[in-house]
């Protein structure tokens, strides 16, 4: 079975994509391509977060008895990198990547979604609602 796993909001807190909206809001910047929000995100997704290591924890189980996981992110693929620096402990868990850039929603991804928003459940053949709710 393949398990496509979203990151913010379930693999990481979705502390940078809240700050993003809020800063976009706030500031009244637009999500085009040439927006200066996107240069201010850039760097903020440098900031390490919490990694869910339970649910990786889970993932490895599941990858160990045969099952294949893709990192399946609405991040863009320029953040690729920032994007595994930060999930650095668990980098092997992954089997593929695939990054949205913002259009994930008109996905349509074999398998099985996990994801904390509802809507991009319908683009797998099976979706699991999951917000990871950090604990302190």
């Amino acid at each position: 079975m393949l398990i496509n796993i979203d990151c913010d909001g379930v693999l990481l807190p979705n502390t940078h994509e809240l700050s993003l909206f809020s800063k976009a809001n706030s500031e009244d910047l637009s999500f085009n391509d040439t927006s200066p929000i996107w240069d201010w995100y850039d760097k903020l997704v440098k900031t390490k977060l919490d990694v869910n290591v339970r649910l990786v924890k889970y993932l490895y189980r599941l990858k160990d008895m045969g099952n294949h996981i893709r990192l399946w992110t609405n991040r863009s693929y320029t953040l690729k990198s920032s994007t595994l620096d930060n999930l650095d402990c668990c980098k092997s868990l992954f089997d593929s990547f695939e990054f949205y850039n913002g259009h994930k929603i008109h996905s349509q991804v074999e398998g099985i979604v996990i994801d904390n928003n509802i809507e991009y459940l319908k683009c797998g053949e099976f979706g699991i609602h999951y917000e990871w709710k950090e604990v302190i």
